[in-house]
């Protein structure tokens, strides 16, 4: 098997129903699987999903397990040389794939790549980042928390928030790339190990890679391609929520874990 496909959701099939829609290019290759891990929706999800896509292969968690815990399941079940996390909120490009599936065949010492992202607003999503650090983190929250005391709404980290250039026309290395869109080859996930199941929500995608780069493996953007991510940011909806809580205690714990 060359790819195996593993997307996530709760609740979500207002966008699951374009993501999916998007992947038609994948449905007739035999060597490509698509799994689907559901985290306990009760919307028209699954009924829908067998119904349009009887070709894709699903789990059902009984309860919302979190993102890491969902997409282990999926990626224990792939066969595929490399696999492919999306977010549900992605529409997928058959360019963009062929353009990640060739760089990392092309680069052994490439453990995991991602690509250029649109918003629904048209422009280019910071998806390629540095890793976290409390500090950054705090003063994050700090401009966030300000601007809803004013009652404004917080403001997407810009391209120009980044210190990478998402405008280069050439690959090259950044310490993480968001989970909306991670290629990965399964030899690196199985010396790496899963995701940690410890971060519900935030930020096992910077863990991951930071674990990849620990492996001796690097972490590369494809600027050159792109696909649109609507970028739901669940987390930004309220700021005292369950979620937002959640996400709290996953970077703690990342803080913790890597001394950072």
């Amino acid at each position: 098997m060359r790819l195996s496909a593993v997307i996530i959701g709760h609740n979500s099939w207002h966008y699951l129903e374009k993501n999916l829609a998007s992947l038609h290019f994948l449905s007739c290759d035999p060597q490509v699987e698509i799994i689907y891990v559901d985290n306990a929706s009760t919307d028209a999800t699954l009924r829908e999903i067998r119904r349009l896509h009887p070709h894709i292969t699903v789990f059902e968690n009984r309860s919302n397990a979190g993102i890491s815990a969902a997409r282990n399941r999926g990626i224990r079940a792939a066969s595929g040389e490399y696999i492919w996390l999306l977010d549900s909120d992605t529409e997928a490009s058959e360019t963009s794939l062929a353009a990640m599936l060739s760089f990392m065949d092309e680069h052994p010492e490439a453990g995991l790549c991602g690509c250029k992202m649109y918003g629904q607003d048209g422009r280019i999503q910071n998806s390629c980042r540095r890793f976290p650090t409390m500090g950054g983190k705090l003063k994050a929250a700090f401009r966030i928390f300000t601007r809803r005391l004013r009652g404004k709404a917080p403001v997407s980290r810009a391209p120009r928030d980044s210190d990478y250039d998402v405008n280069a026309t050439r690959p090259f290395e950044v310490d993480y790339v968001i989970g909306a869109c991670q290629l990965f080859r399964r030899t690196a996930q199985e010396k790496i190990g899963l995701l940690d199941e410890h971060i519900f929500y935030g930020p096992e995608d910077a863990d991951f890679c930071l674990r990849m780069k620990q492996a001796g493996y690097k972490v590369f953007y494809l600027p050159q391609v792109s696909m649109f991510h609507a970028y739901q940011r669940i987390s930004s909806r309220r700021i005292f929520s369950k979620i937002n809580g959640r996400h709290l205690l996953g970077l703690a714990y990342y803080f913790r874990k890597h001394g950072c």
